[in-house]
């Protein structure tokens, strides 16, 4: 893969981070609208990087994530401005499937890179 192919899906993913945490931020208190844009911001990565196993790592972190935040928020570790259900917002297995994607391709990308 070429240098510039992999600098173009650096900035693209880099720009889907930035794209939800500006939602996140602006929109964090309507949750049918954030959630709506989180999924169009999905579709939107999806379409350009989707491979079978992202789907999985997608699922996973969507529920183990939030699964997770449950916990700790039954326990009193911090709490969420507009939870829906139990105590999360409904954007946010969005956000977890979105960010292990992000993680996941950001690792691959490194790693292309350093075998060159």
């Amino acid at each position: 893969m070429s240098a510039k192919r992999l600098e173009r899906e650096l900035v693209f993913d880099l720009i889907l981070f930035i794209a939800a945490i500006i939602l996140i931020s602006l929109f964090y208190r309507d949750n049918l609208i954030l959630t709506v844009m989180l999924i169009l911001t999905c579709l939107v990565g999806f379409k350009f990087w989707y491979k079978k196993h992202d789907a999985y790592f997608f699922i996973a972190a969507a529920i183990i994530g939030p699964v997770g935040e449950i916990v700790v928020i039954y326990f009193g570790a911090w709490s969420y401005a507009n939870p829906t259900i139990l105590g999360i917002p409904v954007w946010l297995p969005l956000a977890w499937g979105l960010i292990i994607i992000l993680i996941k391709r950001f690792a691959e990308i490194f790693v292309k890179i350093e075998e060159k």
